[in-house]
């Protein structure tokens, strides 16, 4: 087997791993900055979708410009663009100055740019992956974001808690962490395999609908797509209400609510690291994925009902499931789909969980302003979708997923 820690792989990962630190600090900080200073579930929803809608779009356009232009380039000019941006936003919120409607736009700037940076990095990243290597190399992938949510969580809690001016010093932080990655990925060196046919005229509409026909020869790629899809409605919901649910607690304390994130990251963590060293046996991956599926979406719907102790460990036991999940549908899905198509393919599946997530918080936005359900039961309350999504999709699509699931790769 060749080695993993290539050149190339070795820039692309340590890049990834120090913009996701400033990425995992602002995450925390942008969502408790809304909520702090509007105390509205609904228009931290619409706060939300303002970041979500403009990568539906973004998703139909960069697909097919993914697919024909320097991926390299694209990741390091979106990380020095990324920078610059924050490093704005600092110096405005060191100034005092707040306006939603700002915030909300920038929301949608920021949308659009990670909508371009994860379409070049998904197309690219398995370019820099040696043979017989994907399993770890997704493994490893799936560690960064838990690593940098494990470490930022409490410390942006903390610091928005107790520092004057926490909140713009973690949008500082981002700025730096974004140059500092831009400056390491730019020296990766890569002969990229890009989709070379002429351009005719509408040409770009062509290469869409190619996207599209692929769909339709491949009904398991589509009904993975339809899955997680269901699942972005529950996850951007349980995203949604879980902070405010905390904020307003009588017994808990945003410190509270960064521990059970960083529960959840370091139940990933430990999923990577068995994945990186332990490979599933190829026919067992559906079956595998399924029993995953189905525990998560059970485990999360019912943690907030738990006492913290145990709400801790099931976000510990949902990280470390998920990791599983990540890993075989990312390994299985970016081998299976030819190169040439992966940047349009990746986009429209982009466009269905954008689509999830959107109808997601606002349905638990809306509920949330203007009923006085619970928000643990009007989160248990929509797990419903994703429960039944996966008896209707995985489970009776069983022929299709284990197609693409139990490829020996």
């Amino acid at each position: 087997m060749e080695r993993l820690w290539t050149r190339n792989f070795t820039i692309l990962t340590i890049g990834s791993m120090i913009s996701a630190l400033g990425s995992a600090a602002a995450s925390v900080a942008f969502g408790i900055l809304i909520y702090q200073r509007t105390g509205s579930p609904l228009t931290l929803a619409l706060f939300t979708v303002a970041n979500i809608v403009p990568r539906i779009i973004t998703g139909f356009l960069a697909g097919p410009y993914v697919d024909r232009n320097s991926r390299r380039k694209t990741i390091f000019g979106l990380d020095y663009l990324s920078s610059l941006l924050f490093l704005c936003i600092s110096l405005i919120l060191f100034t005092g100055y707040f306006d939603v409607l700002i915030f909300t736009l920038l929301a949608g700037l920021f949308g659009i740019i990670d909508t371009v940076y994860q379409l070049a990095f998904m197309s690219m990243f398995p370019e820099v992956i040696t043979r017989g290597n994907h399993s770890r190399a997704y493994s490893l992938s799936s560690l960064i974001w838990p690593l940098s949510a494990a470490m930022m969580a409490p410390i942006a809690t903390f610091m928005i808690e107790n520092v004057v001016h926490g909140i713009a010093l973690l949008m500082l932080f981002n700025a730096i962490t974004h140059f500092i990655a831009a400056t390491v990925e730019s020296t990766i060196r890569l002969d990229e395999k890009l989709n070379q046919r002429k351009v005719n005229g509408l040409q770009f509409v062509e290469d869409l609908k190619e996207g599209f026909h692929y769909y339709k020869r491949e009904k398991g790629i589509f009904g993975i797509a339809i899955l997680f899809a269901a699942f972005s409605f529950v996850y951007a919901s349980q995203d949604l209400l879980r902070m405010p649910y905390f904020m307003t607690s009588d017994i808990y304390t945003l410190q509270h609510f960064s521990f059970l994130i960083t529960a959840s990251s370091v139940g990933r963590i430990i999923g990577g690291i068995i994945h990186y060293t332990f490979k599933y046996p190829p026919h067992k991956r559906y079956l595998i994925a399924v029993s995953v599926y189905l525990s998560v979406e059970l485990l999360s719907a019912t943690m907030l009902y738990m006492p913290y102790v145990i709400m801790l460990s099931i976000s510990f036991i949902v990280g470390l499931l998920s990791v599983t999940s990540f890993n075989i549908r990312m390994t299985a899905t970016q081998v299976y789909i030819p190169t040439e198509l992966r940047g349009r393919v990746n986009s429209t599946q982009n466009l269905l969980w954008h689509i999830g997530g959107i109808v997601g918080v606002l349905t638990a936005g809306s509920i949330a302003e203007f009923t006085t359900l619970d928000y643990r039961f009007i989160l248990l309350l929509l797990a419903s979708v994703s429960l039944t999504t996966i008896v209707l999709v995985p489970i009776r699509m069983h022929h299709e997923f284990k197609k693409i699931y139990n490829a020996d790769i």
